[in-house]
């Protein structure tokens, strides 16, 4: 799939695709900003695959107060600030040390650098801890820089809508054919595809039993890929 001859840059997704970050560092970061907020929720991991469904942090958070019948408008301003004190404890485990990228995503990218092929991130998920994912986890890992990046703050609509693939490549002034992405959830995936991209999937702790039919190619590692 990832050939020199075909592809100028390789989009990667960022949670569960780099590196299992769900279950390790948002779950737990979750927990502790909600119970400092003073909020009884206590999100279980079969909860938590669930609310994945839903791509955005704060989002999951306005829809289990809505599912828990709680008027999720009336939370919303308590919620963000639940939203922003869980990334300063996701920042907080990233700097511990707790999490590393997924196995052969270094070798992965080196191998793309060596085909003169650039690679980029394209998540839904907060600047900040995309920031502290590369601060902590990837930038000691001696890796070229990604040529573009996009959060969930660059975009109105977040994955399956393809804007976040979109605006990456407008951001790189490529086509979709010069690219390909590699994500780990169906979401991504559908993201991906109607914005015209080829698709890797690698299977992930929390969407490995998602449907890919879409995808031109489904592997359990990232080593599989180069």
């Amino acid at each position: 799939m990832i050939r020199a001859d075909q592809h100028r840059c390789v989009l990667f997704d960022v949670d569960g695709t780099i590196a299992e970050t769900e279950g390790h560092a948002h779950l737990p970061a979750f927990n502790q900003a909600l119970e400092e907020a003073g909020l009884d929720w206590r999100w279980t991991t079969a909860d938590y695959k669930r609310l994945l469904k839903t791509t955005g942090g704060f989002e999951r958070l306005l829809r289990f107060a809505a599912e828990s019948g709680h008027d999720a408008e009336a939370l919303r301003e308590q919620l963000a600030q639940v939203h922003k004190n869980k990334n300063r404890h996701f920042a907080a485990i990233m700097a511990s040390g707790a999490v590393a990228p997924r196995a052969g995503f270094r070798e992965l990218v080196m191998h793309l650098a060596r085909q003169n092929i650039g690679w980029g991130v394209v998540t839904t998920t907060s600047r900040g801890n995309w920031d502290a994912l590369w601060t902590y986890s990837l930038a000691p890992l001696g890796l070229p820089s990604p040529e573009v990046i996009v959060c969930g703050e660059d975009v109105a609509a977040k994955k399956p809508d393809p804007e976040a693939y979109l605006l990456a490549l407008k951001r790189l002034d490529m086509t979709a054919t010069e690219c390909c992405a590699i994500e780990d959830s169906r979401n991504g995936l559908l993201a991906a595809r109607t914005a015209d991209l080829e698709v890797a999937i690698v299977r992930s702790e929390f969407f490995a039993d998602e449907r890919f039919d879409e995808a031109a190619r489904v592997v359990d590692e990232l080593y599989f890929l180069q």
